[in-house]
């Protein structure tokens, strides 16, 4: 007992002299030098709705530059997958790029259709593209959405001005491999219950080098979450499975063998899930492959791991590399970027 009195006035001290230091540095902030903001800071896209012939379509758009993007996200994802390149939004916006991203047939805040197809979807993007006044777009398609990518492709090449597919499934391409489709529903619905009831496994990268983003696999999480549950569907894999249903459709497949855009192919050199042989199917269907890219090591986030060249590759500078140079994110001449870290330099 006796020690404690002696502790006492000590620790009273103590938290004296912190909080008259506390003060002291508070009193130095001088309120007339700080630059508050005007107005708010972006914390993600607004999702915007249109209603056309009874369904509502949920979309965003995001960007003012006059380079129009569709975006289709992988497998099972919502519009929020769009988040997860946003680590680069200073360089989206210097390039003057505008994405557009609309919800897929059952996931987030969609309703789910077991009627809705490909085509539908189609219809859907291109009616949110006349909403805003958006004729021509190239699309940048994420591992299923390749599906989508060149079904859109097909229906309106005249208004693609490039096609992007980044470790993105070939499954309606004439050179496709045979998709499984001796599954049935339910057993589909089976068999993915173990994602939608556990999302963080379906958006888990363990050993990705893009967790080095601060926040990006929690903000990954956070997708996973919008598609399976925001719209009140419980983790229902309904959705699910019918778009992994889909390329067994009658009409699943497209021929882009006249297409008129460019092709930019990227793909990591280990990834399991698209493996490169895909890559090649799509240098199969399509004409004007202005770039097929392989990149050593890499699994299947190395579409976000190259964002930054595919920005540049969106932009029309396809003939410029991005790289770290003395400490320096730099674009230069293809040819001259020989052996530099690919990048921006945060990744290295």
């Amino acid at each position: 007992m006796r020690q404690a009195r002696i502790a006492m006035p000590a620790l009273a001290a103590s938290l004296i002299t912190f909080a008259a230091t506390g003060a002291l540095a508070q009193d130095a902030l001088d309120p007339a030098t700080i630059d508050l903001q005007e107005e708010f800071d972006p914390i993600g896209s607004e999702v915007h709705s249109l209603e056309r012939d009874g369904r509502t379509s949920y979309y965003i758009d995001e960007g003012t530059g006059e380079r129009a993007v569709v975006f289709i996200g992988g497998m099972g994802t919502s519009l929020e997958a769009f988040q997860l390149t946003e680590f680069a939004r200073t360089s989206r916006e210097a390039l003057g790029l505008r994405f557009v991203s609309v919800e897929r047939n059952g996931f987030g805040e969609s309703e789910f259709d077991p009627e809705l197809g490909y085509s539908d979807y189609n219809a859907e993007v291109l009616a949110v593209l006349d909403e805003l006044g958006i004729e021509d777009f190239s699309i940048l398609a994420i591992s299923g959405g390749g599906a989508y990518a060149a079904q859109l492709a097909a229906e309106v090449p005249e208004r693609v001005t490039g096609l992007h597919a980044a470790a993105a499934v070939s499954s309606t391409l004439e050179s496709r491999s045979e998709p499984e489709c001796s599954m049935s529903m339910e057993e589909r619905n089976e068999d993915n219950l173990r994602w939608t009831r556990a999302p963080k496994d379906w958006w888990g990268v363990p050993g990705s080098p893009v967790l080095a983003v601060p926040g990006w696999q929690t903000r990954a999480y956070a997708d996973a979450t919008r598609s399976f549950y925001v719209g009140g569907h419980m983790g229902d894999p309904a959705a699910l499975s019918h778009e992994q249903a889909l390329p067994c459709a009658d009409d699943a497949v497209v021929d882009l063998s006249d297409a008129p855009f460019p092709t930019f192919l990227y793909w990591g050199e280990e990834d399991s899930s698209v493996p490169v042989p895909v890559m090649e199917e799509w240098q199969a269907a399509v004409p004007n492959v202005e770039k097929a890219t392989v990149y050593p090591g890499e699994g299947h986030t190395v579409q976000y791991r190259h964002w930054d060249q595919i920005l540049v590759d969106l932009a029309g500078l396809s003939d410029n590399t991005v790289i770290c140079r003395d400490g320096e994110t730099v674009l230069v001449p293809n040819e001259e970027a020989g052996d530099a870290p690919l990048g921006l330099c945060a990744w290295h």
